[in-house]
């Protein structure tokens, strides 16, 4: 698809490097030639982006429960160092180039969060009625981090008269805090 928008066919073009270029000319000229690249290579860069920032994306969101700025320019700054290292760019100095790299795709990546964030519309009022007093119970008795397993099993404020110790189970909340909740549901 790359290639076929060009009358061309994605034919690369880059500028012809003088034969005595010192090495910042050269890696401008590597730069060059990573994004000019016939549609081959540029669709292994694209995929290496992608790939890259949907894998770490996925990873962030599993072990900190949540998807956020800072899962998101994670998963940014890791595609962007392996994008630098793939297309070969920075020769006189890969490692800085692909840091470089990684910055500038996190700090890119951490504005679009923003904007998403700005002009999304927010969490329904009626979802968080339904945790209101989950929410409560579990911030009064310190245990405020189990909060996602009662949103993860839909464990809503309507079947807390009716939970078990099998169901806290089933939503990976340790013994302890299990037997903390019960008892504070069977007080009432």
């Amino acid at each position: 698809l790359m290639g076929s928008i060009t009358a061309d066919g994605g034919a690369p073009w880059v500028p012809p490097l003088p034969p005595n270029a010192n090495p910042q000319a050269m890696a401008s000229f590597k730069q060059a030639q990573a994004l000019a690249a016939g549609p081959l290579v540029q669709a292994r860069n694209f995929a290496v982006m992608s790939g890259t920032n949907a894998g770490i994306s996925c990873v962030m969101r599993r072990i900190r429960g949540v998807d956020d700025i800072q899962g998101s320019m994670t998963a940014a700054f890791g595609s962007g160092v392996l994008f630098s290292l793939v297309s070969g760019m920075g020769t006189p100095n890969p490692v800085a180039n692909a840091i470089t790299s990684g910055v500038g795709f996190a700090v890119f990546q951490g504005g679009f969060f923003m904007i998403g964030q700005r002009f999304s519309k927010p969490q329904g009022v009626s979802e968080h009625n339904y945790y209101a007093r989950t929410s409560s119970m579990l911030q009064n008795l310190g245990l405020e981090k189990y909060e996602k397993n009662f949103r993860k099993g839909l464990l809503t404020d309507h079947t807390l008269p009716l939970l078990t110790d099998s169901a806290l189970k089933d939503v990976k909340i340790p013994p302890g805090p299990r037997l903390i909740i019960l008892d504070q549901i069977k007080r009432g």
